[in-house]
């Protein structure tokens, strides 16, 4: 099967696309995991929780917005 290799509105091919979207949601997937453990933690040590109103999912996609583009810089 032939790879498309046409190039999308922003300048990316759709491999590099789909890249990015699998880095993506494997690491929305370990920060959620981490969003998790870290409440858990806050609960049973009765800490006050630093993250304020913030959902866990919320707290997930801001922490894999901010680092999963470093993978594709460079």
């Amino acid at each position: 099967m032939a790879e498309r290799t046409e190039r999308l509105s922003v300048g990316h091919t759709a491999k590099e696309t789909m890249d990015y979207r699998l880095i993506f949601a494997a690491a929305f997937v370990a920060f959620l995991l981490e969003a998790i453990g870290r409440r858990l933690l806050v609960r049973v040590a009765r800490m006050s929780q630093e993250s304020g109103d913030r959902s866990v999912i919320a707290e997930a996609r801001a922490a894999a917005c901010k680092y999963v583009p470093f993978a594709f810089m460079g």
